[in-house]
């Protein structure tokens, strides 16, 4: 397969992701070369349109059903494609998914060699390496662009493409337990960014349990069926939130397509240092724009200035003022952190309208 082809991949790859700050470079097809074999790669290039069905498949590739099965069902097992129902006409769809987060995810939980294992970790920080340095080269140019979710700039993707910012809800631990009830189906995997990060020797500084993820409905049917995670109860599922409670990490419940009128098909349990979530943010890749429906409030009588809110806050909403305990209420995610951590007990959660929290990408390694 020559790098001409590999090179069409990688476009079909990076439109499939809605995301322009991603791009079908070296780094891009190094990816591609270690996941796929070349007859695999041949087949994505059928993807010109992300969503397809087995009969559209069928009529593309000329494909007897049998080989046509085992070829989609290979690339599943590599977490490439994703098959979904189709919300109206329940027919099954095959989703040719984004580079990150999804296949950065389910490429890493997959059972493999730790030595592919650790090549991939290189390669998705060497992904989000380039990113950063392509947002903070064109910051003034791409910041109003996140904000106003505008169409993003030509070079990359068609002027009519939407620029997808990464998006979700934060919940404390009740809210995240009413999820876990209404879904029948429920696995349990590996975070894949805490594993990333101690694959590349810097592993996670809250906790020491990485199986903290959970999928749900037809996503969490996708993990088990192909081995990205494994089935669990809804009582296990809610001892998994209450251990991530205990240790700090935040609730993060997933949409599908983003779109909060839609079904929940993920509680992420997170931390400021291994989230690729928080971690893009941090890095000055994108925005953190999350939606909640709490903001944490501080009794001042019981703050002793401890500082132990401003150590564990995941998005460094809190400061000390005169030894006391200061929220930005314009950067609190309503995530619960700071109450459950707070020794004075001394912090709670109110309960608020839904609200919007976006806090626009910070400036890394250049100076104001």
């Amino acid at each position: 397969m020559s790098e001409k082809e590999w090179q069409k991949v990688a476009k079909i790859l990076v439109k499939a992701s809605g995301n322009p700050l991603f791009q079908p470079n070296d780094t891009m097809i190094k990816l591609l070369k270690t996941l796929l074999n070349e007859e695999q790669a041949k087949f994505l290039l059928n993807f010109r349109n992300p969503i397809l069905t087995f009969a559209k498949l069928k009529e593309r590739t000329g494909m007897e059903e049998r080989d046509l099965k085992a070829m989609l069902n290979s690339l599943m097992d590599e977490g490439i494609i994703l098959d979904m129902p189709n919300e109206v006409s329940d027919i099954m769809e095959y989703h040719l998914l984004a580079p990150i987060p999804d296949i950065f995810e389910y490429s890493l939980v997959k059972k493999g060699t730790t030595e592919k294992r650790k090549k991939l970790a290189k390669i998705y920080d060497k992904i989000l390496e380039e990113a950063s340095e392509l947002t903070q080269k064109n910051y003034e140019t791409i910041v109003p662009l996140f904000k106003n979710q505008m169409p993003a700039f030509t070079r990359i993707l068609p002027i009519d493409k939407e620029l997808i910012i990464p998006q979700e809800e934060t919940l404390p631990f009740y809210e995240a337990a009413k999820i876990i009830d209404r879904n029948d189906i429920i696995s349990l995997s590996q975070c894949p960014c805490k594993f990333e990060k101690e694959l590349l020797g810097d592993p996670c500084k809250v906790t020491k349990d990485q199986f903290r993820c959970l999928h749900l409905g037809h996503i969490g049917r996708y993990f088990i069926e192909h081995g990205f995670g494994k089935p669990i109860s809804k009582e296990e599922a809610k001892k998994v939130l209450v251990e991530a409670e205990k240790d700090g990490l935040v609730h993060k419940a997933f949409h599908y397509d983003f779109d909060l009128d839609k079904e929940e098909n993920a509680i992420c349990n997170c931390c400021k240092c291994c989230c690729i979530i928080f971690q893009s943010y941090y890095r000055g890749i994108w925005p953190f724009h999350t939606i909640t429906s709490y903001i944490a409030e501080i009794d001042e009588k019981k703050c002793k200035g401890c500082g132990t809110c401003v150590e564990k806050c995941p998005i460094e909403a809190i400061t000390l003022i005169d030894g006391m305990a200061h929220n930005d209420d314009n950067k609190c995610i309503g995530c619960g952190v700071c109450v459950q951590q707070c020794p004075e007990k001394a912090r709670i959660l109110r309960k608020t309208d839904l609200r919007s929290v976006f806090i626009p990408v910070p400036k890394v390694g250049i100076s104001n």
